[in-house]
Protein backbone atom coordinates (compact mmCIF):
# COMPACT_ATOMS: atom_id res chain seq x y z
CA UNK A 1 0.00 0.00 0.00
CA UNK A 2 1.41 3.40 -0.86
CA UNK A 3 1.73 5.82 2.00
CA UNK A 4 -0.88 8.29 2.97
CA UNK A 5 0.19 11.78 3.77
CA UNK A 6 -3.21 12.26 5.40
CA UNK A 7 -2.09 10.08 8.27
CA UNK A 8 -0.29 13.12 9.62
CA UNK A 9 -3.61 14.87 10.04
CA UNK A 10 -5.03 11.78 11.68
CA UNK A 11 -2.04 11.61 13.95
CA UNK A 12 -2.74 15.16 15.01
CA UNK A 13 -5.74 15.54 14.41
CA UNK A 14 -35.23 -1.25 3.24
CA UNK A 15 -35.92 -4.42 2.14
CA UNK A 16 -33.21 -6.97 2.74
CA UNK A 17 -30.55 -6.85 0.09
CA UNK A 18 -28.50 -9.76 -1.16
CA UNK A 19 -25.11 -8.35 -2.10
CA UNK A 20 -22.75 -9.80 -4.61
CA UNK A 21 -18.98 -9.59 -4.65
CA UNK A 22 -19.04 -7.53 -7.84
CA UNK A 23 -21.02 -4.59 -6.54
CA UNK A 24 -20.26 -1.58 -4.40
CA UNK A 25 -22.43 -1.76 -1.29
CA UNK A 26 -24.30 1.23 0.08
CA UNK A 27 -24.69 1.79 3.81
CA UNK A 28 -28.42 1.01 3.93
CA UNK A 29 -27.98 -2.18 1.91
CA UNK A 30 -25.18 -3.34 4.18
CA UNK A 31 -27.31 -2.74 7.27
CA UNK A 32 -30.21 -4.73 5.82
CA UNK A 33 -27.87 -7.60 5.04
CA UNK A 34 -26.06 -7.79 8.40
CA UNK A 35 -25.94 -11.52 9.03
CA UNK A 36 -26.98 -12.15 12.66
CA UNK A 37 -28.67 -10.45 15.59
CA UNK A 38 -25.36 -10.60 17.48
CA UNK A 39 -23.60 -8.75 14.65
CA UNK A 40 -26.42 -6.20 14.58
CA UNK A 41 -26.08 -5.55 18.31
CA UNK A 42 -22.32 -5.24 18.04
CA UNK A 43 -22.48 -2.73 15.16
CA UNK A 44 -25.39 -0.87 16.75
CA UNK A 45 -23.31 -0.56 19.93
CA UNK A 46 -21.16 2.05 18.22
CA UNK A 47 -23.92 4.69 18.23
CA UNK A 48 -27.36 3.25 19.15
CA UNK A 49 -27.80 4.06 22.85
CA UNK A 50 -30.55 1.55 23.74
CA UNK A 51 -29.44 -1.21 21.35
CA UNK A 52 -29.76 -3.97 23.98
CA UNK A 53 -33.50 -3.37 24.28
CA UNK A 54 -34.24 -3.45 20.54
CA UNK A 55 -35.28 -6.33 18.30
CA UNK A 56 -33.72 -7.19 14.96
CA UNK A 57 -35.91 -4.97 12.76
CA UNK A 58 -35.70 -2.12 15.28
CA UNK A 59 -31.91 -2.37 15.29
CA UNK A 60 -31.70 -2.15 11.51
CA UNK A 61 -34.02 0.83 11.51
CA UNK A 62 -32.07 2.54 14.30
CA UNK A 63 -28.69 2.07 12.59
CA UNK A 64 -30.02 3.49 9.32
CA UNK A 65 -31.62 6.38 11.20
CA UNK A 66 -28.22 7.17 12.71
CA UNK A 67 -26.37 6.83 9.41
CA UNK A 68 -25.10 10.41 9.62
CA UNK A 69 -23.42 9.53 12.92
CA UNK A 70 -21.74 6.45 11.43
CA UNK A 71 -20.51 8.58 8.53
CA UNK A 72 -19.58 11.72 10.44
CA UNK A 73 -15.96 12.47 9.60
CA UNK A 74 -14.92 13.51 13.11
CA UNK A 75 -16.63 10.52 14.72
CA UNK A 76 -15.05 8.15 12.22
CA UNK A 77 -11.65 9.78 12.77
CA UNK A 78 -11.89 9.29 16.55
CA UNK A 79 -12.96 5.67 16.20
CA UNK A 80 -10.21 5.04 13.68
CA UNK A 81 -7.76 6.72 16.03
CA UNK A 82 -8.78 4.28 18.76
CA UNK A 83 -8.50 1.24 16.50
CA UNK A 84 -5.09 2.09 15.04
CA UNK A 85 -3.39 3.85 17.95
CA UNK A 86 -5.31 3.93 21.22
CA UNK A 87 -6.34 0.31 21.71
CA UNK A 88 -4.43 -1.13 24.68
CA UNK A 89 -3.62 -4.33 22.81
CA UNK A 90 -0.81 -4.14 20.26
CA UNK A 91 -2.25 -7.12 18.38
CA UNK A 92 -5.52 -5.29 17.83
CA UNK A 93 -3.78 -2.11 16.65
CA UNK A 94 -1.64 -4.00 14.15
CA UNK A 95 -4.46 -6.13 12.83
CA UNK A 96 -6.90 -3.21 12.61
CA UNK A 97 -4.53 -1.47 10.20
CA UNK A 98 -4.06 -4.61 8.14
CA UNK A 99 -7.79 -5.39 7.86
CA UNK A 100 -9.00 -1.86 7.18
CA UNK A 101 -6.18 -0.21 5.23
CA UNK A 102 -4.04 -2.91 3.68
CA UNK A 103 -6.79 -5.35 2.77
CA UNK A 104 -10.35 -4.00 2.53
CA UNK A 105 -9.75 -0.37 1.50
CA UNK A 106 -7.35 -1.64 -1.15
CA UNK A 107 -10.19 -3.62 -2.75
CA UNK A 108 -12.21 -2.07 -5.56
CA UNK A 109 -15.45 -2.55 -3.62
CA UNK A 110 -14.07 -2.56 -0.04
CA UNK A 111 -15.46 -6.02 0.66
CA UNK A 112 -14.25 -9.60 0.77
CA UNK A 113 -15.58 -12.98 1.86
CA UNK A 114 -14.55 -13.31 5.52
CA UNK A 115 -12.17 -16.28 4.93
CA UNK A 116 -10.41 -14.29 2.20
CA UNK A 117 -9.97 -11.33 4.53
CA UNK A 118 -8.20 -13.63 6.96
CA UNK A 119 -6.07 -15.23 4.23
CA UNK A 120 -5.01 -11.89 2.79
CA UNK A 121 -4.27 -10.44 6.22
CA UNK A 122 -1.98 -13.36 7.06
CA UNK A 123 -0.35 -13.20 3.61
CA UNK A 124 0.24 -9.48 4.04
CA UNK A 125 1.93 -9.95 7.39
CA UNK A 126 4.13 -12.69 5.97
CA UNK A 127 5.10 -10.43 3.05
CA UNK A 128 6.34 -7.77 5.50
CA UNK A 129 8.44 -10.34 7.36
CA UNK A 130 9.86 -11.65 4.08
CA UNK A 131 10.73 -8.16 2.84
CA UNK A 132 12.41 -7.31 6.12
CA UNK A 133 14.75 -10.27 5.62
CA UNK A 134 15.65 -8.92 2.18
CA UNK A 135 16.01 -5.27 3.17
CA UNK A 136 18.75 -3.47 5.06
CA UNK A 137 18.56 -0.04 6.62
CA UNK A 138 20.91 1.14 3.89
CA UNK A 139 18.46 -0.03 1.22
CA UNK A 140 15.76 2.26 2.58
CA UNK A 141 18.23 5.12 2.20
CA UNK A 142 18.97 4.29 -1.45
CA UNK A 143 22.39 2.94 -0.54
CA UNK A 144 23.72 6.26 0.78
CA UNK A 145 25.02 5.84 4.33
CA UNK A 146 26.00 9.50 4.56
CA UNK A 147 22.54 10.82 3.63
CA UNK A 148 20.10 12.57 5.93
CA UNK A 149 17.63 9.83 5.06
CA UNK A 150 19.93 7.18 6.54
CA UNK A 151 20.47 9.25 9.70
CA UNK A 152 16.70 9.69 10.12
CA UNK A 153 16.07 5.98 9.67
CA UNK A 154 18.85 5.10 12.10
CA UNK A 155 17.37 7.45 14.70
CA UNK A 156 13.89 6.04 14.24
CA UNK A 157 15.22 2.48 14.44
CA UNK A 158 16.86 3.30 17.77
CA UNK A 159 13.71 4.88 19.24
CA UNK A 160 11.61 1.95 18.00
CA UNK A 161 13.95 -0.54 19.66
CA UNK A 162 13.76 1.37 22.95
CA UNK A 163 9.94 1.46 22.79
CA UNK A 164 9.87 -2.33 22.65
CA UNK A 165 12.23 -2.86 25.59
CA UNK A 166 9.61 -2.55 28.33
CA UNK A 167 7.76 -5.88 28.75
CA UNK A 168 8.16 -6.67 25.06
CA UNK A 169 5.28 -4.35 24.15
CA UNK A 170 4.46 -0.78 23.17
CA UNK A 171 2.04 1.39 25.10
CA UNK A 172 -0.46 3.68 23.32
CA UNK A 173 1.67 6.64 24.43
CA UNK A 174 4.74 5.13 22.80
CA UNK A 175 2.72 4.41 19.67
CA UNK A 176 1.61 8.05 19.59
CA UNK A 177 5.20 9.27 20.02
CA UNK A 178 6.42 7.01 17.22
CA UNK A 179 3.81 8.15 14.70
CA UNK A 180 4.61 11.81 15.42
CA UNK A 181 8.27 11.03 14.91
CA UNK A 182 7.46 9.26 11.62
CA UNK A 183 5.64 12.34 10.43
CA UNK A 184 8.57 14.57 11.39
CA UNK A 185 11.13 12.33 9.64
CA UNK A 186 8.95 11.45 6.61
CA UNK A 187 9.02 7.76 7.46
CA UNK A 188 6.07 5.79 6.13
CA UNK A 189 3.96 3.14 7.80
CA UNK A 190 5.60 0.66 5.41
CA UNK A 191 9.09 1.71 6.55
CA UNK A 192 7.98 1.40 10.16
CA UNK A 193 6.69 -2.13 9.73
CA UNK A 194 9.82 -3.25 7.89
CA UNK A 195 12.02 -1.90 10.68
CA UNK A 196 9.79 -3.42 13.34
CA UNK A 197 10.00 -6.76 11.56
CA UNK A 198 13.81 -6.47 11.47
CA UNK A 199 13.64 -6.12 15.24
CA UNK A 200 11.66 -9.34 15.35
CA UNK A 201 8.55 -7.51 16.62
CA UNK A 202 6.17 -7.52 13.61
CA UNK A 203 3.44 -8.54 13.43
CA UNK A 204 4.03 -9.99 16.91
CA UNK A 205 7.15 -10.69 18.94
CA UNK A 206 9.38 -13.31 17.28
CA UNK A 207 7.72 -12.29 13.97
CA UNK A 208 4.81 -14.62 14.71
CA UNK A 209 1.80 -14.15 12.46
CA UNK A 210 -1.68 -13.50 13.82
CA UNK A 211 -4.04 -16.44 13.98
CA UNK A 212 -7.52 -16.53 12.48
CA UNK A 213 -8.93 -16.37 16.00
CA UNK A 214 -7.00 -13.14 16.67
CA UNK A 215 -8.13 -11.69 13.36
CA UNK A 216 -11.72 -12.51 14.26
CA UNK A 217 -11.30 -10.78 17.62
CA UNK A 218 -10.11 -7.62 15.86
CA UNK A 219 -12.99 -7.95 13.42
CA UNK A 220 -15.42 -7.78 16.36
CA UNK A 221 -13.64 -4.71 17.75
CA UNK A 222 -13.92 -2.91 14.42
CA UNK A 223 -17.60 -3.82 14.18
CA UNK A 224 -18.13 -2.39 17.65
CA UNK A 225 -16.57 0.88 16.46
CA UNK A 226 -18.91 1.01 13.46
CA UNK A 227 -15.99 0.68 11.01
CA UNK A 228 -16.72 -2.79 9.65
CA UNK A 229 -19.94 -4.63 8.81
CA UNK A 230 -20.60 -8.37 8.76
CA UNK A 231 -22.87 -9.18 5.82
CA UNK A 232 -24.30 -12.43 4.48
CA UNK A 233 -24.78 -13.09 0.76
CA UNK A 234 -27.57 -15.01 -0.96
CA UNK A 235 -25.35 -18.05 -1.10
CA UNK A 236 -24.68 -17.89 2.62
CA UNK A 237 -21.19 -16.48 2.14
CA UNK A 238 -20.20 -14.15 4.95
CA UNK A 239 -18.57 -10.89 3.89
CA UNK A 240 -16.44 -8.28 5.60
CA UNK A 241 -17.80 -5.00 4.25
CA UNK A 242 -16.94 -1.34 4.53
CA UNK A 243 -19.99 0.39 3.01
CA UNK A 244 -19.22 2.65 0.08
CA UNK A 245 -20.02 5.91 1.92
CA UNK A 246 -17.95 4.90 4.96
CA UNK A 247 -15.06 3.78 2.75
CA UNK A 248 -15.03 7.24 1.18
CA UNK A 249 -14.83 8.91 4.60
CA UNK A 250 -12.05 6.58 5.74
CA UNK A 251 -10.03 7.13 2.58
CA UNK A 252 -10.30 10.90 2.99
CA UNK A 253 -9.12 10.70 6.59
CA UNK A 254 -6.26 8.38 5.71
CA UNK A 255 -5.28 10.28 2.58
CA UNK A 256 -5.75 7.24 0.36
CA UNK A 257 -6.16 8.75 -3.09
CA UNK A 258 -5.94 5.51 -5.05
CA UNK A 259 -5.87 1.78 -4.57
CA UNK A 260 -2.46 0.19 -5.16
CA UNK A 261 -3.47 -1.35 -8.49
CA UNK A 262 -5.06 1.88 -9.72
CA UNK A 263 -1.95 3.89 -8.83
CA UNK A 264 0.20 1.43 -10.77
CA UNK A 265 -2.11 1.79 -13.76
CA UNK A 266 -1.80 5.55 -13.55
CA UNK A 267 1.99 5.29 -13.52
CA UNK A 268 1.90 3.26 -16.74
CA UNK A 269 1.12 6.44 -18.69
CA UNK A 270 4.20 7.07 -20.82
CA UNK A 271 4.85 10.62 -19.61
CA UNK A 272 4.64 9.51 -15.97
CA UNK A 273 7.39 6.92 -16.23
CA UNK A 274 10.05 9.09 -17.89
CA UNK A 275 13.19 9.13 -15.77
CA UNK A 276 13.45 12.96 -15.64
CA UNK A 277 9.85 13.17 -14.44
CA UNK A 278 10.31 10.47 -11.79
CA UNK A 279 13.49 11.99 -10.39
CA UNK A 280 11.93 15.46 -10.35
CA UNK A 281 8.88 14.20 -8.44
CA UNK A 282 11.04 12.39 -5.88
CA UNK A 283 13.38 15.34 -5.45
CA UNK A 284 10.53 17.81 -4.97
CA UNK A 285 9.04 15.60 -2.28
CA UNK A 286 12.36 15.16 -0.51
CA UNK A 287 12.70 11.46 -1.30
CA UNK A 288 16.21 10.23 -1.93
CA UNK A 289 17.02 7.83 -4.77
CA UNK A 290 20.06 6.21 -6.25
CA UNK A 291 21.89 7.81 -9.15
CA UNK A 292 21.73 4.60 -11.15
CA UNK A 293 18.21 3.51 -10.13
CA UNK A 294 16.23 1.98 -12.99
CA UNK A 295 12.85 3.33 -14.07
CA UNK A 296 10.94 0.42 -12.42
CA UNK A 297 12.78 1.10 -9.16
CA UNK A 298 12.03 4.82 -9.37
CA UNK A 299 8.37 4.06 -10.09
CA UNK A 300 8.23 1.82 -7.02
CA UNK A 301 9.75 4.62 -4.98
CA UNK A 302 7.12 7.08 -6.20
CA UNK A 303 4.37 4.56 -5.42
CA UNK A 304 5.76 4.08 -1.91
CA UNK A 305 6.38 7.68 -0.90
CA UNK A 306 4.50 10.15 -3.09
CA UNK A 307 0.71 10.67 -3.27
CA UNK A 308 -0.68 10.37 -6.79
CA UNK A 309 -1.67 14.04 -6.90
CA UNK A 310 1.94 15.08 -6.24
CA UNK A 311 3.27 12.57 -8.73
CA UNK A 312 1.39 14.20 -11.62
CA UNK A 313 1.74 17.97 -11.40
CA UNK A 314 1.55 20.97 -9.12
CA UNK A 315 0.91 24.61 -9.80
CA UNK A 316 2.64 26.16 -6.81
CA UNK A 317 5.49 25.78 -7.52
CA UNK A 318 4.68 24.05 -10.81
CA UNK A 319 6.49 20.83 -11.57
CA UNK A 320 5.68 17.57 -13.26
CA UNK A 321 3.48 17.44 -16.35
CA UNK A 322 2.89 20.79 -17.98
CA UNK A 323 -0.55 22.10 -18.84
CA UNK A 324 -0.44 20.89 -22.44
CA UNK A 325 0.70 17.39 -21.46
CA UNK A 326 -1.96 17.15 -18.77
CA UNK A 327 -4.67 18.30 -21.19
CA UNK A 328 -3.54 15.70 -23.73
CA UNK A 329 -3.72 12.97 -21.08
CA UNK A 330 -7.22 14.08 -20.12
CA UNK A 331 -8.36 13.91 -23.74
CA UNK A 332 -6.84 10.47 -24.09
CA UNK A 333 -8.81 9.32 -21.04
CA UNK A 334 -12.02 10.87 -22.36
CA UNK A 335 -12.33 13.42 -19.54
CA UNK A 336 -12.46 17.22 -19.60
CA UNK A 337 -9.07 18.82 -20.36
CA UNK A 338 -10.15 22.23 -19.04
CA UNK A 339 -9.80 23.91 -15.67
CA UNK A 340 -6.97 24.51 -13.24
CA UNK A 341 -4.05 22.12 -12.81
CA UNK A 342 -5.56 20.88 -9.55
CA UNK A 343 -8.97 20.28 -11.15
CA UNK A 344 -7.53 18.28 -14.01
CA UNK A 345 -5.25 16.28 -11.72
CA UNK A 346 -8.30 15.51 -9.58
CA UNK A 347 -10.23 14.26 -12.62
CA UNK A 348 -7.34 12.03 -13.68
CA UNK A 349 -7.16 10.50 -10.19
CA UNK A 350 -10.94 10.05 -10.09
CA UNK A 351 -10.78 8.28 -13.46
CA UNK A 352 -8.24 5.73 -12.27
CA UNK A 353 -9.95 5.37 -8.92
CA UNK A 354 -13.18 4.11 -10.50
CA UNK A 355 -11.52 1.54 -12.76
CA UNK A 356 -12.31 -2.05 -11.91
CA UNK A 357 -9.46 -4.47 -11.30
CA UNK A 358 -8.05 -6.03 -14.42
CA UNK A 359 -9.04 -9.57 -15.25
CA UNK A 360 -6.16 -12.01 -14.85
CA UNK A 361 -4.92 -13.72 -17.96
CA UNK A 362 -6.07 -17.19 -16.91
CA UNK A 363 -9.71 -16.17 -16.56
CA UNK A 364 -12.33 -16.29 -19.28
CA UNK A 365 -12.21 -12.76 -20.67
CA UNK A 366 -15.79 -13.18 -21.85
CA UNK A 367 -16.82 -12.89 -18.20
CA UNK A 368 -15.89 -9.20 -18.15
CA UNK A 369 -17.68 -8.67 -21.48
CA UNK A 370 -20.75 -10.25 -19.93
CA UNK A 371 -20.47 -7.93 -16.93
CA UNK A 372 -20.76 -4.99 -19.34
CA UNK A 373 -23.40 -6.66 -21.49
CA UNK A 374 -25.85 -3.78 -21.54
CA UNK A 375 -23.10 -1.23 -22.23
CA UNK A 376 -21.95 -3.33 -25.20
CA UNK A 377 -25.53 -3.47 -26.49
CA UNK A 378 -25.97 0.31 -26.43
CA UNK A 379 -22.38 1.01 -27.56
CA UNK A 380 -21.43 2.98 -24.48
CA UNK A 381 -17.96 3.80 -25.79
CA UNK A 382 -16.91 5.97 -22.84
CA UNK A 383 -17.63 3.35 -20.17
CA UNK A 384 -16.28 0.46 -22.22
CA UNK A 385 -12.99 2.25 -22.85
CA UNK A 386 -12.65 3.48 -19.27
CA UNK A 387 -13.17 -0.03 -17.91
CA UNK A 388 -10.69 -1.60 -20.34
CA UNK A 389 -13.41 -3.67 -22.03
CA UNK A 390 -12.44 -2.31 -25.44
CA UNK A 391 -9.52 -0.45 -26.96
CA UNK A 392 -11.22 0.26 -30.28
CA UNK A 393 -14.86 0.86 -31.15
CA UNK A 394 -14.66 -1.91 -33.75
CA UNK A 395 -14.36 -4.46 -30.92
CA UNK A 396 -17.86 -3.81 -29.56
CA UNK A 397 -19.77 -6.04 -31.94
CA UNK A 398 -17.50 -9.06 -31.51
CA UNK A 399 -17.43 -8.75 -27.73
CA UNK A 400 -21.21 -8.34 -27.58
CA UNK A 401 -21.47 -11.61 -29.49
CA UNK A 402 -18.84 -13.28 -27.29
CA UNK A 403 -20.66 -12.17 -24.16
CA UNK A 404 -23.87 -13.72 -25.53
CA UNK A 405 -22.03 -17.00 -26.13
CA UNK A 406 -20.84 -16.85 -22.54
CA UNK A 407 -24.36 -16.11 -21.28
CA UNK A 408 -25.86 -19.14 -22.95
CA UNK A 409 -22.97 -21.47 -22.14
CA UNK A 410 -22.18 -20.47 -18.56
CA UNK A 411 -25.50 -19.14 -17.27
CA UNK A 412 -28.18 -21.02 -19.20
CA UNK A 413 -26.16 -24.20 -19.84
CA UNK A 414 -26.52 -24.36 -23.61
CA UNK A 415 -23.42 -24.79 -25.76
CA UNK A 416 -23.57 -22.63 -28.92
CA UNK A 417 -23.06 -24.57 -32.14
CA UNK A 418 -20.16 -23.94 -34.49
CA UNK A 419 -21.34 -22.45 -37.79
CA UNK A 420 -19.59 -22.64 -41.14
CA UNK A 421 -19.03 -19.79 -43.55
CA UNK A 422 -19.89 -16.17 -42.83
CA UNK A 423 -23.51 -15.84 -43.87
CA UNK A 424 -25.17 -16.94 -40.67
CA UNK A 425 -26.74 -15.54 -37.49
CA UNK A 426 -24.56 -14.63 -34.56
CA UNK A 427 -25.61 -17.70 -32.59
CA UNK A 428 -27.22 -21.09 -32.95
CA UNK A 429 -28.52 -23.52 -30.31
CA UNK A 430 -30.03 -26.97 -30.45
CA UNK A 431 -33.74 -26.93 -29.63
CA UNK A 432 -34.66 -30.61 -29.60
CA UNK A 433 -35.12 -31.32 -33.30
CA UNK A 434 -35.03 -27.64 -34.17
CA UNK A 435 -32.80 -24.61 -33.84
CA UNK A 436 -32.87 -21.45 -31.82
CA UNK A 437 -31.11 -18.62 -33.60
CA UNK A 438 -30.08 -15.25 -32.33
CA UNK A 439 -28.59 -12.10 -33.68
CA UNK A 440 -26.94 -9.28 -31.74
CA UNK A 441 -27.72 -5.72 -32.69
CA UNK A 442 -25.40 -3.29 -30.95
CA UNK A 443 -26.71 0.24 -31.56
CA UNK A 444 -26.68 3.66 -29.99
CA UNK A 445 -30.32 4.02 -31.08
CA UNK A 446 -33.40 1.80 -30.96
CA UNK A 447 -33.36 -1.35 -33.08
CA UNK A 448 -35.92 -1.38 -35.90
CA UNK A 449 -36.91 -4.95 -36.80
CA UNK A 450 -38.10 -3.78 -40.22
CA UNK A 451 -34.52 -2.92 -41.18
CA UNK A 452 -33.26 -6.43 -40.45
CA UNK A 453 -36.18 -8.81 -40.93
CA UNK A 454 -35.16 -9.74 -44.48
CA UNK A 455 -31.73 -10.74 -43.19
CA UNK A 456 -33.24 -12.86 -40.40
CA UNK A 457 -35.73 -14.49 -42.75
CA UNK A 458 -32.82 -15.48 -44.98
CA UNK A 459 -31.00 -17.13 -42.08
CA UNK A 460 -34.06 -19.18 -41.16
CA UNK A 461 -34.76 -20.15 -44.78
CA UNK A 462 -31.31 -21.55 -45.32
CA UNK A 463 -31.27 -23.56 -42.10
CA UNK A 464 -31.40 -27.34 -42.41
CA UNK A 465 -33.81 -27.57 -39.47
CA UNK A 466 -36.86 -25.56 -38.46
CA UNK A 467 -36.24 -22.38 -36.48
CA UNK A 468 -39.23 -21.84 -34.20
CA UNK A 469 -37.38 -19.17 -32.16
CA UNK A 470 -35.27 -16.31 -33.45
CA UNK A 471 -33.97 -13.96 -30.75
CA UNK A 472 -33.08 -10.39 -31.60
CA UNK A 473 -30.89 -8.99 -28.80
CA UNK A 474 -30.38 -5.24 -28.63
CA UNK A 475 -30.42 -2.20 -26.35
CA UNK A 476 -34.13 -1.55 -26.99
CA UNK A 477 -36.61 -1.58 -29.87
CA UNK A 478 -38.87 0.79 -31.77
CA UNK A 479 -42.58 0.54 -31.03
CA UNK A 480 -43.18 -0.59 -34.61
CA UNK A 481 -40.93 -3.61 -34.14
CA UNK A 482 -43.52 -5.38 -31.99
CA UNK A 483 -46.12 -5.24 -34.79
CA UNK A 484 -43.50 -6.26 -37.35
CA UNK A 485 -42.71 -9.42 -35.38
CA UNK A 486 -46.41 -10.28 -35.03
CA UNK A 487 -47.00 -9.80 -38.77
CA UNK A 488 -44.05 -12.06 -39.57
CA UNK A 489 -45.45 -14.78 -37.30
CA UNK A 490 -48.84 -14.48 -39.02
CA UNK A 491 -47.10 -15.36 -42.27
CA UNK A 492 -44.86 -18.05 -40.74
CA UNK A 493 -46.82 -19.92 -38.06
CA UNK A 494 -43.83 -22.04 -37.12
CA UNK A 495 -41.47 -19.11 -36.48
CA UNK A 496 -41.32 -16.63 -33.61
CA UNK A 497 -39.17 -13.54 -33.66
CA UNK A 498 -38.63 -12.57 -30.02
CA UNK A 499 -37.31 -9.07 -29.28
CA UNK A 500 -35.32 -9.05 -26.03
CA UNK A 501 -33.08 -6.36 -24.60
CA UNK A 502 -29.61 -7.20 -23.33
CA UNK A 503 -30.72 -6.22 -19.83
CA UNK A 504 -33.74 -8.53 -19.95
CA UNK A 505 -31.69 -11.46 -21.21
CA UNK A 506 -28.99 -10.90 -18.61
CA UNK A 507 -31.58 -10.68 -15.80
CA UNK A 508 -33.08 -13.95 -16.99
CA UNK A 509 -29.64 -15.56 -17.07
CA UNK A 510 -28.84 -14.36 -13.56
CA UNK A 511 -32.19 -15.58 -12.30
CA UNK A 512 -31.65 -19.04 -13.77
CA UNK A 513 -28.06 -19.38 -12.54
CA UNK A 514 -28.76 -18.07 -9.04
CA UNK A 515 -28.25 -20.21 -5.94
CA UNK A 516 -31.99 -19.91 -5.28
CA UNK A 517 -32.76 -22.00 -8.37
CA UNK A 518 -32.40 -25.68 -7.49
CA UNK A 519 -32.47 -26.50 -11.22
CA UNK A 520 -29.62 -24.14 -12.09
CA UNK A 521 -27.36 -27.01 -13.16
CA UNK A 522 -29.95 -28.03 -15.77
CA UNK A 523 -30.33 -26.39 -19.16
CA UNK A 524 -32.75 -23.50 -19.32
CA UNK A 525 -35.96 -24.53 -21.16
CA UNK A 526 -35.57 -22.53 -24.36
CA UNK A 527 -39.15 -23.17 -25.37
CA UNK A 528 -40.16 -20.51 -22.84
CA UNK A 529 -38.84 -17.93 -25.30
CA UNK A 530 -41.21 -19.00 -28.09
CA UNK A 531 -43.37 -15.86 -28.24
CA UNK A 532 -43.43 -13.30 -31.04
CA UNK A 533 -42.80 -9.65 -30.27
CA UNK A 534 -41.31 -8.06 -27.16
CA UNK A 535 -40.12 -10.34 -24.42
CA UNK A 536 -42.27 -10.20 -21.29
CA UNK A 537 -40.83 -11.88 -18.23
CA UNK A 538 -44.25 -12.32 -16.62
CA UNK A 539 -45.29 -14.74 -19.35
CA UNK A 540 -42.75 -17.26 -18.12
CA UNK A 541 -44.23 -17.59 -14.66
CA UNK A 542 -42.19 -18.84 -11.72
CA UNK A 543 -38.79 -20.21 -12.72
CA UNK A 544 -36.90 -20.23 -9.44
Amino acid sequence: MFPCKGMAELCLGRSPTHPTKETLMKFDDAVMAIRTLLDLRRIAGAHVVDHRQLGEDELREAIIKLKTKYLDAETVRLNLEHALYRDLQNDSRVMSHVILVDVLLDQYDSLLPAPQTEERAIEFEQSIVNRSNETELLDLASGNKDSQRHRDLDLYYFVLRVAWENEDAKSPDEVNLLRKLRHRLNITESDHRLLEAKLGKYPKPSNLLHTRAEINQTRRILQGLGLLFAVRQDDEVDLDVIPEELASVLRNILGLELRTESYRQLMEFNLMKRKPHLTEVLSRDGIEFGRYDTIPKLVDRVLSYVPASKAIASSSPRFGLNSEQLAGWCRQLGISPYGTIEERVGRVIAHYDQLRPRIIAESDERAIWYEFYEQLARRDHETLRAQHVIDKDLEIEAKFEGATDYLFAEKLNHVPLQQRGSNHPDGLLTLQQNYLMWDNKSKESLVSLREHIGQFDGYMNQADKPVPIFLVIGPDFTTESEAEAVRYHAQHFDRNIALITAGELKNLAEEWSSEANRHREDSFPLGLLAASGRFKRERLGKIV
